[in-house]
């Protein structure tokens, strides 16, 4: 199934804890060009600060990982990444930890809700890819995602477990643009905070060669779109999925905006993931 391929790459656990420069005479690859667009002063602006804007960086995830502009909230898979099933507009997995803080705290909100009744069994498999006492969950989820306090706090959750500690990378790293800053909220999205192959060792990885993004954020981005990829493909060496096919055509896609130079994520956005192509305006 094409859904369960786009969102095997969902590396990360809940926990919110190089290459060389690139030069505008190396070769385009896979069909994104190498030259950026140049940056005007103007693009500086916060996604915590422009509620449309960060609505368009969620859009281009949620591409990524169901294939489609709208977000996901019914959202439910085993899509074979060894976590377990995924569920929701981030991807919340029942292997790493997300998924049943989520539980937790819908259960404080609304303790009678019939997801409340898998506690057990999340506590049980957290750690692992088994689904052994989730024999009805996908069920469960998807009548209770109609409700809009399950997709409030669905929203509340990936604010506090990938949006915020996104945001606090971007300015560690000097990313000042929108389209920079929805680069790193995908990349906490996809590979979460900590471990080898987090957003924490990534941000490290690359301005070990490019320190400061304030100097050539487009640099410093294709940079780290490189390191990302690598990650990607070491992480899944070994798995029975497409996932390093998957991984090199998310990170061209963004590759491609970035030479597009669409920093102020202005409309029109058009990019191409997956052999499909997503339009934004325009």
């Amino acid at each position: 199934m094409l859904v369960g391929l786009l969102a095997l790459a969902t590396l990360g656990s809940c926990s919110a804890d190089g290459p060389g420069r690139p030069t505008a005479s190396e070769p385009a690859r896979d069909g994104v060009p190498d030259r950026v667009a140049p940056m005007a002063a103007a693009t500086e602006t916060s996604l915590a600060e422009d509620a449309e804007l960060k609505m368009r960086a969620a859009r281009i995830t949620s591409t990524f990982e169901n294939a489609t502009l709208l977000i996901q909230y019914d959202y439910v898979e085993n899509i074979g990444d060894g976590r377990g099933l995924t569920v929701g507009r981030a991807g919340f997995t029942s292997g790493t930890g997300d998924l049943l803080l989520f539980v937790r705290r819908y259960t404080e909100l609304r303790p009678d809700n019939p997801l409340a009744a898998y506690l057990p069994a999340l506590e049980a498999v957290n750690g692992t890819d088994s689904e052994e006492g989730l024999g009805g969950f996908a069920e469960a989820w998807h009548r209770e995602s109609r409700r809009t306090e399950q997709r409030g706090l669905q929203d509340r959750l990936v604010d506090e477990l990938y949006f915020e500690p996104a945001m606090r990378y971007s300015r560690k790293a000097g990313l000042r643009t929108p389209l920079g800053q929805a680069i790193m909220w995908d990349t906490m999205i996809q590979h979460g905070a900590g471990g080898e192959h987090g957003t924490k060792a990534l941000v490290a990885e690359t301005r070990a060669s490019l320190p400061d993004a304030t100097v050539d954020e487009g640099a410093w981005l294709r940079a780290f779109l490189d390191v990302r990829l690598r990650h990607l493909i070491r992480s899944y060496e070994g798995t029975p999925t497409e996932a390093e096919g998957a991984s090199q055509s998310r990170v061209d896609a963004l590759r491609s905006l970035v030479a597009a130079g669409k920093w102020s994520l202005q409309e029109p956005l058009v990019w191409e993931v997956y052999e499909e192509e997503f339009r934004l305006g325009g």
